[in-house]
């Protein structure tokens, strides 16, 4: 038996687990010290992360780390993204950013959760150095909630490591009542079963059993502990503590075949062989990929055999030898499936989510190799590897998306150039100039005609229309006066009335002086500004017709498809490698099954042929 190692392996679910956990622990402090979000790309990126929506949380962090707009959530951003990281099955990646952030002076996170959970990560991954090394780094006095487990891991990696002492020195530090020292029990006593010392496993197996259980996982434990005690009972001789272990453990629990088959086998041990098929006939109805369920086939008419009834054996042989035969049959044809048929239909990868993190049976598609598909998800290596091959077509399709943005910001880029290139080529810019031009002649205009008036002193200068217009009419009537004959006395009374007239005028023109000169300069004043704002506003659309003389959108453009394009290749070339370890993990397990059931196959065609040979000399009884 192999030492227990705490899960089943980084599978999806529980590497999504952790990352929650190392976030919740690493970004708890942060929460407490900011209520609100301050950043608002660092709040859509929440958002995307509760959503599951990894990817996308993924991509709005790091470009806005690129725009330097986190703000104060830089640190939590950090935290944030290795844990999308780890969610992403970037183990490494994800360590070395929580490493990175909890080295730094001041970190305000939950240090010693956080080492755990790290350390944690190096266990399913199988480092039991870097196990030990992380979980070293944290508080010699941490009593927190996760206390027991750490000490259960470190007592494990020791004990993966050989140092059996000391982990057995840990189980001792651990509550009796710990849920881990029950693991560890496990541990141990695997540990003395692997060296074949199974007096020295029993106990520990029997501790586990003899405590109480509460939940699913502690009912599991029970039974996976009272299944090894069994068997180990069963290598010791002790068929009656065999038999008791086996019984207890639950029929609708995931070790229940395992059981059955040890009880079987225990009573078979005793002599009992009737009681012993009860167990094996039932097992025998079940899929021959089920360990349990291939030996049962031959252990039903090796019982029967044993009861005296040969004839009835040999039936049971032979139906089991057509079984593992159609059976074979059935795996050469799911082996030359995965061998070559398209992948993606076969495990259903069209029709799942781009978080389908954690591959469960109940979405495969329902073929004639469901049964097997089932089986081999219950794998870890091919679990691995279908969830890699379903992350790389995630990736993919991102990269899609990614290039049909590009392509539509690539159009609304070209239109914005051709509607700039429209306003040049119907010469708007020389319409604007002109009027600009004839608002600065106004304005020189203006001016002059106020120095004028200021050095001649003369307020006919500054004289308004109406003004004006008197003073044209009194210069026509003394035109039409002059043209009068000398001395003709309504002359000389006209006359006497225009210089009236005029002096009037002149009087008016001396008391408003003040008045018009303050309103010219004001009106002067207001040109000269909307002069000035007129050849600002002129110089700037010159600058904007020039920088768009050429898109400074459209290289960048380019260079984010090109780059999109080599990352669309790398991802075909990546998915078609994990297409064929897929494959290979596939049909090796395939194979290997095949091999099991032909050596099964084998073992009772030489049943068959022995019964055939005593049949010879006997005459056989049913």
């Amino acid at each position: 038996m192999a030492t227990r190692r705490d899960g089943t392996g980084a599978s999806g679910r529980g590497r999504r687990r952790l990352a929650g956990l190392l976030l919740l622990c690493a970004l708890a402090p942060a929460a407490q010290a900011a209520q609100t979000v301050q950043a608002l790309r660092y709040g859509t990126s929440l958002y995307h992360f509760y959503q599951q929506d990894y990817f996308g949380a993924l991509t709005e962090l790091m470009a806005a780390q690129t725009l330097d707009a986190l703000g104060p959530h830089s640190a939590g951003a950090e935290l944030l993204r290795g844990g999308m990281a780890l969610s992403w099955g970037m183990d490494r990646e994800a360590r070395a950013v929580f490493t990175q952030q909890l080295s730094r002076p001041g970190a305000d996170v939950d240090a010693d959760r956080a080492w755990f959970y790290l350390g944690k990560m190096a266990w399913q991954r199988g480092d039991s150095a870097l196990a030990l090394e992380t979980l070293a780094r944290m508080a010699p006095d941490y009593q927190g909630e996760v206390a027991d487990e750490a000490l259960y891991l470190r007592a494990s990696a020791r004990l993966q490591q050989g140092d059996t002492a000391a982990a057995s020195a840990d189980r001792e530090r651990l509550p009796r009542d710990s849920y881990w020292r029950r693991h560890l029990d496990y541990n141990l006593g695997a540990a003395d079963a692997a060296r074949g010392d199974w007096t020295a496993a029993l106990p520990h197996f029997d501790s586990i059993a003899a405590a109480p259980a509460r939940h699913a996982e502690g009912l599991a434990l029970r039974d996976k502990s009272l299944t090894a005690a069994g068997y180990a009972a069963l290598a010791a001789g002790q068929y009656q503590r065999a038999d008791a272990a086996f019984s207890r453990v639950r029929l609708d629990g995931p070790f229940a075949a395992r059981a059955m088959l040890g009880y079987g086998w225990s009573a078979a041990e005793s002599g009992d062989y009737l009681r012993a098929l009860t167990p094996w006939q039932a097992l025998s109805q079940r899929a021959l990929f089920d360990d349990s369920a291939r030996e049962s086939l031959l252990a039903v008419p090796y019982a029967l055999d044993r009861l005296g009834r040969p004839g009835a054996a040999l039936q049971h042989y032979q139906a089991a030898d057509q079984r593992y035969a159609s059976e074979l049959q059935h795996l050469e044809r799911a082996a030359q499936a995965f061998r070559s048929a398209p992948l993606e239909p076969l495990l259903g990868i069209a029709s799942a989510g781009d978080s389908d993190w954690f591959i469960s049976a109940d979405i495969l598609p329902d073929t004639e190799y469901a049964a097997l598909l089932q089986h081999l998800v219950s794998r870890a290596d091919f679990q691995v590897a279908l969830r890699e091959l379903r992350d790389l077509h995630a990736l993919s399709t991102h990269l899609a998306r990614a290039r049909e943005r590009l392509t539509v910001m690539l159009e609304v880029d070209r239109q914005q150039q051709q509607a700039w290139a429209t306003l040049v080529e119907q010469d708007g810019r020389a319409q604007l100039a002109a009027r600009q031009q004839a608002l600065g002649r106004q304005t020189r205009a203006l001016r002059a005609k106020l120095q004028r008036a200021i050095a001649q002193g003369d307020g006919r200068l500054l004289a308004d229309t109406a003004q004006s217009a008197r003073w044209q009419r009194l210069q026509r009537a003394q035109q039409a006066v002059a043209r009068l004959a000398p001395g003709d006395a309504q002359a000389a009374h006209y006359q006497r009335r225009l210089r009236l007239l005029r002096g009037q005028l002149i009087w008016e023109d001396s008391e408003q002086y003040a008045a018009r000169a303050w309103r010219a300069r004001r009106a002067l004043r207001e040109l000269e500004a909307l002069t000035a704002q007129s050849d600002a506003a002129l110089a700037r659309l010159d600058a904007a017709i020039a920088s768009r003389a050429r898109s400074s959108f459209a290289a960048r453009i380019h260079a984010l498809a090109a780059r999109t394009q080599v990352q669309s290749r790398q991802v075909q070339a990546t998915l078609a490698a994990a297409r064929v370890q897929l494959r290979q993990v596939a049909v090796a397990e395939l194979e290997r099954q095949g091999e099991l059931l032909r050596r099964a196959r084998g073992q009772g065609q030489l049943a068959i042929a022995h019964l055939h040979d005593r049949a010879q000399g006997d005459t056989p009884r049913d």
